[in-house]
């Protein structure tokens, strides 16, 4: 398990997850945790975490949808993660899905 702080954010049925100093961040199907301590800072209530402990965000590549590349630099910048998210997912409809929102409900969860 790697020992430098990590970041993810969850949205469009993926897991984004940065690593601080790494040059891109990794995108995942599903919206995962590799079995590491983390503190939640808010989650709406209409999605799930999975905890997967047997991948190690240092060797599960295999698992990653694709990378978007990233400045080291901007990883503790508020926003930068979720920006870079965002942007990629807008690019990439046939991979994001766009109506599978966690910062917002859209009107199809809220007749639920």
């Amino acid at each position: 398990m790697p020992t430098r702080p990590v970041s993810r954010y969850f949205n469009y049925g993926l897991t984004f997850r940065w690593t601080q100093g790494d040059r891109e961040i990794a995108v995942k199907r599903g919206y995962v945790l590799e079995g590491s301590p983390f503190i939640e800072v808010t989650r709406p209530r209409h999605f799930t975490l999975v905890d997967r402990p047997s991948e190690d965000p240092a060797n599960d590549r295999a698992s990653w949808v694709t990378a978007i590349p990233a400045n080291p630099a901007d990883w503790d910048k508020p926003g930068a993660l979720a920006k870079a998210a965002e942007t990629w997912a807008t690019a990439n409809p046939r991979t994001a899905d766009l109506n599978d929102r966690t910062d917002r409900r859209t009107d199809g969860q809220l007749r639920r």
